[in-house]
């Protein structure tokens, strides 16, 4: 390590210990008492902003699909109810991103503010590069789901592909606004995507286009709410440690660049275990390989992701997978009304989706885990109880109120009749997916060992003799959910949680350690 590298580093490292210092020295002043109920007011208000805001974001993504399924009717709505299905399971990899960036930069909230601007510039790349993956994998399967699913076209799934890159880089953005816990941001970014993709839904419903241009059309949403992203969130990647300087120039841009991967790997640099008075030693420069060629895992993110792609993607399919099975045994007017009818699941699962967002940074945490899990499962709970318990009272006022008379009419598949049904597959998924993301924060897959064992079950059950009627298809789903709910809730109870990432004293001759994540290694 060059002698201006390590001044730069200790020079960052002494700032940072200042203001903790006097950080912890005005906690003090102000007295023990008053930082708690300041703390909590302050949860609470970022927990009253993401409920208000994702709850009205939730409302105007429902009403994308109520707008065109009322515009398209029944036999209208089936290729695209399809299509919309396949979109939501290719949002996983967006929604791995967003749960990994933030927790990379929730358990890195004590980092020197050079190393978390680092990481925000690092997960801003990989979000990019992750979603124009996305967008290449749909384009090469999308003639293998067009035989698969004959209510779907190729052209539809490779514009889902495109529009899935943009959805991949505004759940990137939301990761890190979610991680840094910029709740007013993540907000406002929430809506900007979901009120613009109403706007194209309204349009397209009016205009009667095909479900192929709806799918490429929704793109502009998508893309607009990530440069939104990149604009709002562009001073978490400022390094406010810019201003210092060393006598080399070269020395403190290679550090810049070893910052970055050292970030990435979701930590953040350690001082050494000997703090030394002395002028640099000669052997510094014999060491200067380590610090210009990092040593750490620089594919770990993506390790990362998709680790968290297989449970998450797991709990989307479970959502759709009812859906994607009536479209092989379904047709016409019922298969339309099916689909309409998975509105109401989704709306279930999601509705209770920012008790999971706001809940997340502190699963990730062992010291606040058990209290933020108990009182998300209870929240969950209750959300969807409410759900049910309206859709089973009203369900044929429900029907006609969302969806239009065409919905309600008799003969065929009595929508009405089997809407707690319905809602029930989405609240008891819901309990999945906190119980998967709390899984995701501890680092288990427990949890989407359930998940693969919860699809394999409806698989079995419906392919095997309840595919009949669109009634015995939604029951199955709805028995699947439940045994599937019961048995997530029951591991992510019992599971014990991760051992806190404690800073580890470096050796005699280690300047620096990364710590804090699965690929963490020594420099």
């Amino acid at each position: 390590m060059t002698g201006g590298t390590t001044a730069m580093l200790r020079k960052a490292k002494d700032g940072w210990r200042q203001a903790e210092a006097g950080r912890v020295a005005a906690e003090g002043e102000a007295g023990g008492t008053g930082a708690r109920p300041a703390g909590m007011r302050k949860t609470a208000s970022a927990g009253l902003l993401v409920a208000v805001g994702t709850g009205v974001g939730n409302v105007l993504a429902y009403g994308f699909n109520l707008v065109l399924s009322r515009g398209l009717g029944p036999g209208g709505y089936a290729e695209l109810g399809t299509l919309l299905s396949v979109f939501l399971i290719g949002t996983v990899p967006g929604m791995a991103v967003q749960a990994v960036n933030a927790r990379r930069l929730a358990v890195a909230a004590d980092a020197p503010p050079a190393v978390r601007a680092a990481l925000v510039r690092a997960l801003r790349r990989r979000g990019l590069l992750v979603g124009a993956g996305v967008a290449v994998v749909f384009a090469v399967v999308a003639p293998a789901v067009g035989a698969l699913l004959p209510s779907v076209t190729v052209g539809g799934v490779a514009w889902t592909g495109v529009s899935l890159a943009a959805n991949t880089v505004f759940a990137s953005y939301l990761g890190i606004a979610q991680g840094t816990s910029r709740f007013v941001t993540m907000t406002v970014l929430y809506l900007t995507a979901h009120s613009t993709r109403l706007a194209i839904g309204a349009a397209a419903a009016s205009a009667q286009i095909s479900p192929t241009m709806v799918m490429a059309a929704q793109t502009v949403a998508w893309a607009l709410a990530g440069v939104a992203g990149r604009i709002l969130l562009r001073d978490e990647a400022r390094d406010e440690a810019g201003d210092v300087t060393t006598s080399s120039g070269a020395a403190l841009e290679g550090t810049a660049e070893v910052t970055d991967e050292i970030a990435l790997s979701g930590g953040y640099l350690m001082a050494d275990a000997r703090e030394s008075a002395t002028p640099a030693r000669a052997d510094d420069d014999r060491r200067a390989p380590s610090v210009t060629t990092p040593v750490a895992d620089t594919h770990g993110y993506l390790t990362e992701v998709l680790r968290a792609t297989g449970g998450l993607g797991g709990i989307l399919l479970l959502t759709v997978l009812d859906t994607l099975l009536a479209s092989r045994y379904l047709a016409g007017g019922d298969l339309g009304r099916y689909n309409t009818g998975a509105l109401l699941a989704r709306a279930a699962f999601f509705a209770p989706g920012f008790v999971a967002m706001l809940a997340f940074p502190k699963l990730a945490r062992p010291g606040e885990r058990r209290r933020a899990l108990l009182v998300s499962l209870a929240l969950t709970g209750g959300i969807g109880m409410i759900g049910v318990t309206i859709a089973g009272i009203g369900g044929d006022t429900l029907i006609r109120a969302a969806f239009g008379a065409q919905y309600a009419e008799p003969g065929g598949f009595d929508l009405g009749a089997h809407a707690w049904l319905f809602t029930s597959v989405g609240a008891l998924l819901a309990l999945v997916n906190l119980a998967l993301l709390d899984g995701v924060a501890r680092r288990s897959h427990a949890v989407s060992a359930v998940v693969l064992a919860g699809i394999a079950l409806e698989v079995g059950v419906v392919v095997g003799f309840a595919h009949g009627s669109p009634a015995a298809i939604v029951t199955a789903a709805a028995a699947s959910a439940l045994a599937t709910a019961t048995a997530a809730v029951v591991v992510c109870l019992t599971a014990r949680p991760a051992p806190t990432e404690e800073p580890t004293p470096a050796a005699e001759h280690d300047a620096y350690r990364i710590t804090g994540a699965p690929d963490a290694a020594r420099l």
